[in-house]
C-alpha cells in the first residue's frame, strides 16, 4: 500500500529519538526545539482559525485545504523520495513508502487514522528517515516548525497560503 502502520515496538523507539531530537515527551510539554544545531522555522498559525481554513460550513474539506495539502503531499514526495515516518502522538505512526495512497482528505485514507498537516488537534511529525528533516503540527503553539535548512527552502518556495 506504500503506508504502513508501525508496530508499538518501532513506534516507540521513534519517540525516544524524537526526544532526543526534539525535547518533546508529550503534550504537556510546551516548546519543540530541534536540539542539534539543525536549522528550524516556526510559522505561526494563532492568526488563522484553523477549522474555517480547512473546512466548509457543510464539513466538507475547504478548496484552500485541499490545494495546500496536494502541494504538501506532492513536496513531501519529491523531497522525501526514500520515505518519510508520520509520527502522531496517541496514535498510530506510520512508515511511508509511496505517496500514491498518501490521503490529504479523509475519505483517502482507507480506514487508517489521516494526520493532518495543520495543527487542529493533534501534533504531528511528518519527518526523513533519519528523523532531521521535516515539518511538524505543533498543537499546544498553534504553529507549524520546518526542519532543515533544505527543506525549509523548498517549504518557502511553496507559498501554501495559512503560512504567509
Amino acid at each position: 500500500m506504500g503506508i504502513e502502520i508501525l508496530s508499538d515496538s518501532k513506534s516507540g523507539a521513534l519517540w525516544d529519538k524524537i526526544n532526543e531530537i526534539y525535547g518533546f515527551e508529550n503534550y504537556s510539554y510546551k516548546n519543540i526545539f530541534p536540539n542539534n544545531n539543525t536549522a528550524y522555522k516556526v510559522y505561526s498559525l494563532k492568526n488563522i482559525n484553523i477549522m474555517d481554513f480547512s473546512y466548509n460550513a457543510d464539513g466538507t474539506a475547504s478548496e484552500e485545504y485541499k490545494r495546500n495539502g496536494d502541494k504538501l503531499k506532492n513536496l513531501f514526495a519529491s523531497y522525501f523520495d526514500k520515505g518519510m515516518y508520520i509520527l502522531d502522538w496517541q496514535h498510530d505512526c506510520y512508515d511511508v513508502t509511496s505517496y500514491d495512497t498518501f490521503p490529504i482528505l479523509d475519505e483517502e485514507s482507507h480506514g487508517m487514522w489521516k494526520s493532518s498537516f495543520l495543527p487542529e488537534a493533534d501534533t504531528v511529525f511528518f519527518l526523513s528517515k533519519d528523523l532531521t528533516e521535516g515539518w511538524i503540527t505543533d498543537f499546544n503553539n498553534s504553529s507549524i516548525i520546518t526542519v532543515g535548512k533544505d527543506f525549509i527552502s523548498h517549504v518557502d518556495r511553496l507559498h501554501l497560503e495559512f503560512l504567509y
